[in-house]
């Protein structure tokens, strides 16, 4: 895709990801060509068709709806998640935030209530986004 060939420019970005495996963005939106949204706002995209990989900074990617320039993706939690991914890892079965308490790791509880809201909120959001 060209440069220049986007609809709006996400910035502070997360990728939300359904129970399905589907996902979407949700983050700051820019420059709206399509004059759907205020400058500024936060808003959640529709699912993206990109692959995986492509969801990174600088990168166009394509929803079912629209094309985003990413910019500046969230980062303050990746190394928490890589630390949260690493220990889940390790784990013979799925952890229970009992399991993770008894770490005492507080950046592992946070990044594991963090990706728990995460992912009930993508949920409950898109459940109210589809209209039920």
């Amino acid at each position: 895709m060209e440069s220049g060939s986007h609809d709006a420019t996400l910035s502070n970005w997360i990728i939300c990801e359904l129970s399905d495996g589907r996902r979407f963005l949700a983050g700051k939106v820019f420059g709206d060509r399509k004059r759907r949204f205020r400058e500024g706002a936060y808003i959640t995209t529709s699912l993206v068709v990109s692959p995986t990989e492509a969801i990174i900074d600088g990168k166009i990617i394509e929803t079912l709806n629209s094309h985003y320039l990413l910019t500046e993706r969230n980062k303050p939690d990746d190394e928490i998640f890589a630390k949260l991914d690493a220990w889940l890892a390790q784990q013979p079965s799925p952890p229970t935030l009992f399991d993770v308490f008894a770490v005492r790791d507080i950046d592992l509880l946070n990044a594991f209530i963090l990706r728990g809201f995460r992912a009930a909120a993508a949920e409950a959001a898109w459940r109210a986004k589809d209209g039920g």
